[in-house]
């Protein structure tokens, strides 16, 4: 653009020269007067109003020139073309200034630009996918055209709500505050409520349901990659896989409960819990189902480290109150079970340290206690047939 002006003014002024040069020198002086004109229009880049010109000549300075140029005969083809030069120069410099001034606008608007895309995210969630602010565009097109206000880029979750519901979309969060905090309410629980298969053995201060998913989603940091394991999936499903006894409680094998009913039970608990946070709850129903179904590559190594960390609490809790070999019952129900090669060679430890001490000991193991099956309908309690 700058160019195309730059080629007109130069056509202008060397048209104006070639007439020029068959003119008077009294002609040249009026071409002079326009030189100054263009000065002060360019002024502004050049000297900030300063009366000198752009070449650091004062104004009596070039009428001392013209008058010179006249004693000596110069021609006025002459100084027409030091004029044109003149004009050139400054032509030039005023585009330098404004190209210069168009890239610093540039990288000022690509700086703002990236602060608001910054901004743009609502709030994180298991899924690693943050919320974008809805577009202007998009949410225009939605309505048709209509008069719909909408946010800005950094426009807040509940800003963004209120555009996207008159729109026909999903806000951040289909539920209310309050919902949010009755899911918050329920993981609560889970942070206060021991696990079964302990209260019944009366293990003193045993474990609750959170801790033991806590350590679970610990260790999968001990995943580097090599194993061909995705290690933030494994977390993700270690901290899903018991959120539903938040609502049901740890149901096991003792509890008289058939399998097919504590899996109904379970998903009709984690359906109620992640309607409360819709539309995010929905990926961590896709957790828990994939969980359940132990299916892919990460749900069978999370169900390794779910029996891990029982066998490893057994020990724990046998080592604290110096009853060695007393909790057997947890390790039987283990055996054979496990897949990951890295996970066996844990439980070899555990069984190796364990044997070791209750050797010095002399501890000697229970008598083995009969798990019931829960592929059963029939109502159990504790152990024991319904009918009896």
């Amino acid at each position: 653009m700058f160019s195309l002006q730059l080629q007109q003014l130069l056509r202008a002024t060397a048209s104006g020269v070639t007439s020029g040069a068959t003119k008077t020198l009294c002609t040249a002086t009026a071409s002079a007067a326009t030189k100054h004109s263009s000065q002060a229009k360019f002024g502004d880049y050049s000297s900030h109003g300063s009366p000198s010109h752009t070449d650091g000549r004062s104004h009596g300075e070039s009428e001392s020139d013209l008058e010179s140029a006249h004693g000596q005969n110069f021609t006025s083809h002459h100084l027409a073309r030091r004029i044109l030069q003149q004009r050139s120069q400054d032509i030039q410099r005023h585009i330098h200034t404004q190209s210069a001034k168009g890239q610093t606008s540039a990288k000022s608007s690509q700086q703002q630009q990236h602060q608001q895309t910054a901004t743009k995210f609502a709030m994180s969630s298991l899924a690693a996918e943050p919320l974008q602010s809805q577009k202007s565009d998009e949410i225009t097109a939605s309505t048709g055209g209509g008069d719909v206000e909408t946010p800005g880029l950094g426009a807040s979750c509940h800003e963004v709500a209120a555009a996207s519901a008159s729109a026909g979309k999903k806000p951040c969060f289909s539920s209310g505050l309050g919902e949010i905090l009755q899911f918050m309410e329920l993981i609560g629980n889970l942070k206060h409520t021991k696990r079964t298969g302990w209260v019944l053995r009366d293990v003193n201060d045993c474990e609750s349901i959170s801790g033991h998913m806590y350590r679970m989603s610990t260790l999968t940091f001990l995943l580097d990659g090599s194993e061909g394991l995705n290690q933030i999936r494994c977390m993700e499903l270690a901290l899903v896989h018991d959120l539903a006894e938040s609502l049901v409680g740890d149901i096991t094998p003792f509890c008289g409960i058939s399998k097919d009913d504590k899996r109904a039970m379970e998903f009709k608990a984690m359906e109620d819990i992640c309607k409360l946070i819709e539309p995010r709850g929905k990926r961590i129903m896709e957790l828990f189902e994939e969980y359940e179904h132990g299916q892919t590559a990460e749900s069978k190594f999370v169900k390794d480290l779910d029996r891990l960390d029982m066998v490893m609490q057994a020990f724990e809790y046998e080592k604290r109150d110096n009853c060695l070999l007393k909790h057997q019952e947890f390790f039987d129900s283990t055996e054979g079970k496990f897949n990951h090669p890295f996970v066996k060679k844990l439980v070899n430890e555990i069984y190796e340290q364990r044997d070791v001490l209750a050797k010095a000991k002399g501890a000697t193991p229970p008598p083995a206690i009969e798990v019931p099956s829960m592929e059963r309908s029939s109502k159990l309690a504790n152990g024991h047939d319904g009918s009896s």
